[in-house]
């Protein structure tokens, strides 16, 4: 069987650079480092997984239809910075023999040629590649993917890494609410463009391909096993973890006789002033007291006071990189001040300003003393 199928060279560089952000640098099954491209009359599609992440990037195309699995996928995305205008592609599949055909019975010959550059090489048979999975979706929600990114990068610092709750690792949606927490921080955003009919989790590797949309509107599609980031050109396939997963606004005190506002800029540069002199991070805390941050080492004690009108009334413990990540998802948004809410000692400290909010637990101080 043999089909020509042609591409403008700028546009299948971009989309194959897209889809390689899923596919693994290494790997035991080798299928899964390349790209399975599909020729389909006037389109093209190409597609990545690592059997929990698909990605798909369609652009549009001229000529016949076949499909294969490239070879040196990333070595062509390298090769295709020297290439311009149509890139043509013929592809020969093997005919495989009547009785007991073997794998590499139904691969085939790739010629690809550009401006008088010319690539010719095997390449592995469309059935090798991993079926993509359906998504059956229960709800679609319309996602503007520039503001959904820019809220995932203020949270994400609260993500967690225990792989025994697999829906703290990833960000939770609910209401018009997305979440991300790790056991020592809590970090929630607001937004009420997009407000979800039931709470789901979605991977963190889903969220950091949103930049492969470029801003453009999709269609989150989510079931009960996986979800879907879609545009029509570029489609995002994740599974969705099973498990429980924190209750956010039973976790957050309502109640809160303490409240402050604080300088960012001046809080931030004082405790990055002071974290200079940590040695030992979960010893050696930062002491809130006064509007007076005091930090106690083996090495000696250091100070730094706060620009407060009001100072709390109360001492209360930190660690200074958690309170350094809580104030950065307010500094990502340019703000000059932010409220912070205090209760006892024991109490989780909040920093929010109505839209995002930080929970950071406090530090014992009397077992750090």
């Amino acid at each position: 069987m043999d089909a020509r199928c042609i591409v403008n060279a700028g546009e299948f560089q971009k989309a194959l650079e897209k889809v390689l952000k899923v596919a693994p640098k290494k790997c035991s099954i080798p299928v899964l480092m390349e790209v399975l491209v599909q020729f389909d009359g006037d389109a093209c599609t190409l597609t990545c997984t690592d059997l929990e992440l698909w990605c798909q990037a369609s652009i549009p195309a001229e000529g016949g239809s076949c499909a294969f699995v490239l070879t040196g996928s990333r070595r062509l995305l390298t090769a295709c910075k020297f290439l311009s205008g149509e890139l043509e592609f013929s592809y020969r599949k093997d005919q495989p023999p009547e009785h007991a055909p073997t794998k590499t019975d139904l691969d085939g010959d790739l010629w690809i040629s550009c401006g008088g550059k010319e690539i010719c090489q095997r390449v592995t048979a469309a059935e090798e590649f991993p079926e993509l999975p359906d998504v059956e979706a229960e709800h679609t929600y319309t996602v503007q993917t520039a503001s959904l990114r820019k809220r995932f990068e203020r949270i994400k610092y609260a993500l967690s890494d225990d792989s025994i709750r697999p829906c703290n690792r990833c960000v939770k949606f609910f209401d018009n609410r997305i979440g991300a927490v790790d056991g020592h921080r809590l970090a929630m955003n607001r937004d009420e463009a997009l407000c979800v009919d039931a709470p789901f989790h979605i991977p963190p590797g889903a969220m950091r391909l949103l930049p492969v949309f470029e801003g453009a509107d999709c269609q989150l599609l989510v079931g009960k096993r996986r979800a879907a980031f879609d545009s029509g050109d570029i489609r995002i396939i994740t599974k969705l973890p099973e498990g429980e997963s924190l209750d956010f606004d039973a976790a957050i005190p309502r109640h809160y006789p303490e409240g402050y506002t604080v300088n960012i800029s001046d809080f931030v540069g004082n405790l990055q002033y002071l974290e200079k002199f940590i040695s030992n991070p979960s010893r050696e805390p930062i002491r809130f007291n006064g509007g007076v941050l005091l930090l106690h080492t083996k090495s000696g004690d250091y100070r730094s006071r706060l620009d407060m009108e009001d100072v709390p009334r109360q001492e209360i413990g930190f660690r200074a990189s958690y309170m350094l990540d809580g104030l950065q998802q307010f500094r990502a948004k340019k703000l000059d001040t932010v409220s912070m809410q205090m209760n006892t000692p024991v109490s989780p400290i909040i920093l929010t300003d109505q839209v995002d909010t930080a929970l950071v637990l406090p530090f014992y101080l009397n077992r750090a003393a």
